[in-house]
């Protein structure tokens, strides 16, 4: 098997030990089992380990190959259903958990997708980008109403404020309600994003 590290190694082992390697999952990985059964094929080898290990080699490629299969299928039916909401339209799927999933068609490629809560707002969202019918991206990005909001109307208060002399003028103040919002949202975008994509795969497919 090309590209099997262990093939070199095990090539001083005798077949009694390459046949304790090839039959024991519990303490060898399966790449490990599998070069010890191709040592013992080529060396002319009727040890029934052989098929044994082949036969399991073949069960993963066909399992590997029905996933791949499934996954593409439910690719499709996501972009499909994706493709199904008018541009500039949300569509909101109710979830289990009694919270709402907000997928908002921006134009034709790309859909902002976040979960409706009672804090969502302060939250940042999931970009989608669909490149075709059978394939699409994801990625993390800043829920920008949100910061519109409380970041840049927030220091817009802040600026008003000051010039009123109602607070001090300083731009650390100012600024002080952009750098939350930012900061507040890049430091929830990692677990956010998960949550909200293994949602959106979950409402989607179905």
């Amino acid at each position: 098997m090309p590209g099997n590290r262990f093939l070199e190694k095990f090539q001083s082992k005798t077949n009694v030990e390459l046949e304790r390697i090839a039959q024991d999952p519990g303490a060898y990985v399966f790449e490990a089992r599998q070069a010890a059964s191709i040592i013992l094929k080529n060396r002319n080898s009727d040890s029934p380990v052989i098929s044994a290990v082949e036969k399991e080699a073949h069960d993963q490629k066909e399992y590997q190959r029905s996933k791949s299969i499934e996954l593409a299928i439910e690719t499709q039916d996501i972009i499909k259903r994706l493709k199904g909401i008018p541009k500039k339209t949300t569509k909101k799927y109710r979830l289990t958990n009694g919270n709402e999933l907000q997928v908002r068609r921006m134009n034709e490629f790309y859909f902002e997708v976040r979960i409706e809560t009672s804090r969502s707002f302060l939250a940042p969202v999931m970009i989608c980008k669909v490149f075709d019918d059978s394939t699409f991206t994801t990625f993390p990005f800043f829920y920008m109403k949100s910061f519109l909001i409380l970041g840049i109307g927030g220091s817009t208060i802040a600026l008003i404020l000051s010039l009123l002399n109602i607070i001090e003028s300083s731009w650390q103040i100012i600024l002080i309600p952009v750098i939350t919002s930012i900061g507040f949202q890049l430091l929830l975008m990692p677990l956010v994003y998960f949550v909200i994509l293994k949602f959106f795969k979950e409402t989607l497919r179905n």
